[in-house]
C-alpha cells in the first residue's frame, strides 16, 4: 500500500518519464528519417498557419468539421530544405490528433517504466517489452512524412517506407494504418494484462 509520499513520488516519477518518452518519439524517429534519407534536419516548418484563413470561413457554419481540419493539418514539420532547388526533400509532420496519440503512449509508457523502477526485482521484463512493441506499433500508425523522391505531399511513413524500398505501385489503402494500430493495441492491452497478472500472482 502506497504512502501520500510515496504516490507523489511515483507521479512525480511518472511525469518525468513521460516527457523523456515523448522526447524520444521526436528524436528517434529524426535519427531514423535523417538516416534513410541520408540529410540532416536543416529546418522547422509551422503548416498550420497556412490554413488558418480557411479554418475562419468554415468556422461559422461548420464549427466541429473545421475543428477536424485544423487538427490534421500540421503544427510543426522537422525538414530538410535544399537551398538551390528550394524544395524540402524531406519532411517529418505532426498534426494535432498524432501529437495526443503521442502523449497518451508516453504516459502509459512514463507508467510503465516508473513501475519496473520502483518494483524492478520482482516484475518479469516480458511485459514492458511488449507493451514497447505494441506502442511503436500505434506511433508508427499515426505518423506523417513526406519524401520528395517518393511521394508529392505528407502521407503515412509506412507507405514512404515501402515507396523508399521500391514499391512503386503500392497501393495507398488507410487500411495498413488500421492494421498496424490494430496490431498494436492488441500487443499493449496484452502486455498489459500480462503485467497486472504478474503482480497479482505475487511478482511485486
Amino acid at each position: 500500500m502506497f504512502s501520500f509520499h510515496d504516490k507523489s513520488q511515483f507521479n512525480r516519477s511518472w511525469i518525468q518519464w513521460t516527457a523523456i518518452v515523448l522526447l524520444a518519439h521526436f528524436v528517434i524517429g529524426l535519427m531514423i528519417v535523417m538516416v534513410l534519407n541520408g540529410k540532416l534536419v536543416n529546418h522547422i516548418l509551422t503548416p498550420i498557419f497556412q490554413f488558418l484563413g480557411i479554418f475562419q470561413i468554415i468556422w461559422p457554419q461548420q464549427p466541429v468539421d473545421s475543428l477536424h481540419f485544423l487538427a490534421t493539418k500540421s503544427l510543426f514539420a522537422f525538414a530538410h530544405h535544399d537551398p538551390r532547388s528550394g524544395l524540402n526533400l524531406w519532411t517529418l509532420e505532426y498534426d494535432t490528433y498524432t501529437l495526443i496519440i503521442y502523449i497518451v503512449l508516453s504516459a502509459l509508457m512514463g507508467w510503465v517504466i516508473t513501475t519496473y523502477r520502483q518494483q524492478a526485482i520482482s516484475i518479469p521484463s516480458g511485459p514492458a517489452i511488449a507493451i514497447a512493441v505494441g506502442l511503436f506499433f500505434v506511433a508508427l500508425s499515426v505518423s506523417y512524412m513526406t519524401a520528395i523522391e517518393h511521394c508529392s505531399g505528407a502521407t503515412w511513413v509506412g507507405f514512404v517506407g515501402l515507396y523508399g524500398m521500391g514499391f512503386d505501385e503500392f497501393e495507398l489503402y488507410p487500411a495498413y494504418q488500421i492494421i498496424c494500430a490494430a496490431m498494436g493495441i492488441v500487443t499493449v492491452v496484452g502486455g498489459l494484462i500480462w503485467l497486472i497478472n504478474s503482480k497479482n500472482r505475487g511478482f511485486a
